[in-house]
């Protein structure tokens, strides 16, 4: 039987190490980092982390069941798998049990984290369809003339008359930023072009594409340990993002005020299409923002080195397995 893998390490041992890794990803480093405050000092590199936590998190998992339901079957993992299923389907598959409910799990874990990432997308881009539909009727672009007189002419940015203040995004094709009366009406100018400029950031970097795996699988996996943390941690750093890019192209105390505005006005309605889009202005850890934005304490060039230096470490993980051989 083939027992050698790299630097002479047996396979089982290292298809377990896999395993384990994956599992501990998945729920005791997710939940540390979710707690973790340095990441609103950089949410960039952070969520790039984020990312690479939960692919090496699946990928290990699955990875490491592969490798103990294949093992014997060649000297690549690509190799085994391919006849590992071929046995399977031709009915000439020859392995011990264990090894086959290893298999069937690792390809259930993966059809189903699959199918779950699809059928939210299709969701929600089905619901994004029919919401800019009623958007469309029921608010207006901005123009030059009343209410939209201090915002410019603008078909992406509708007004919704709506007394509380509300402002959020509805990405695609053609995409909207939604503003209501009552913000409008709440905010100074200089204030009302920073959240605009915070929402637009939101779009043009399609932070609902990359909040949108963690909501996604939170669902199919809510019930594990650090999932659901992992979610509302990247919203929360998308928000922080966007919060950065916005301070950038207008004024970091215009945007803290605008934000301290709209949490003190009292509780808004939620807008709908919440699943994959950026919150709202008014959402959770408002205080945290404002703070981060009158008070920035970015992380040092060396500590974000480290930062990169593990998610490329993490990353390396789905390389490395996919270039294993044994002989």
């Amino acid at each position: 039987m083939i027992t050698r893998g790299f630097v002479g390490i047996p396979v089982w041992c290292y298809a377990v190490g896999l395993v384990v890794v994956g599992l501990l990803l998945t729920a005791p480093v997710s939940s540390a980092l979710a707690r973790s405050r340095w990441t609103r000092r950089a949410p960039r590199p952070a969520l790039v982390l984020w990312q690479a936590v939960c692919l090496a998190a699946g990928f290990s998992v699955v990875a490491g069941l592969v490798l103990l339901a294949v093992e014997p079957l060649g000297s690549t993992i690509v190799g085994a798998a391919l006849a590992w299923f071929r046995g399977l389907f031709t009915g000439t598959l020859q392995v011990p049990t264990w090894r086959l409910v290893c298999g069937l799990a690792a390809a259930t874990i993966t059809a189903v984290l699959l199918a779950v990432l699809g059928r939210t997308a299709v969701l929600t881009v089905r619901r994004r369809r029919a919401h800019r539909q009623i958007l469309d009727v029921l608010t207006r672009p901005t123009v030059r003339s009343g209410v939209g007189g201090r915002l410019g002419a603008s078909q992406e940015l509708r007004i919704l008359d709506h007394r509380a203040a509300i402002a959020y995004t509805l990405p695609g094709w053609h995409s909207r930023v939604v503003l209501s009366a009552g913000l409008v009406a709440l905010l100074t100018e200089p204030e009302l072009s920073a959240v605009i400029e915070h929402e637009r950031a939101h779009l043009r970097a399609r932070h609902d594409l990359l909040v949108l795996p963690f909501q996604a699988w939170a669902v199919a996996l809510g019930w594990v340990p650090g999932v659901r943390p992992a979610g509302a941690s990247v919203a929360e750093l998308t928000e922080m993002l966007a919060d950065d890019v916005a301070a950038a192209r207008t004024s970091r105390s215009a945007l803290a005020s605008a934000l301290a505005k709209v949490a003190l006005s009292g509780p808004a309605p939620a807008p709908p299409e919440r699943l994959a889009d950026a919150p709202a202005i008014a959402a959770t850890a408002v205080t945290d923002r404002v703070r981060r934005l009158l008070h920035p304490h970015p992380l040092s060039r060396w500590e974000t080195v480290a930062v990169a230096a593990v998610s490329l470490l993490l990353m390396a993980i789905p390389a490395s397995v996919l270039l294993l051989r044994w002989i």
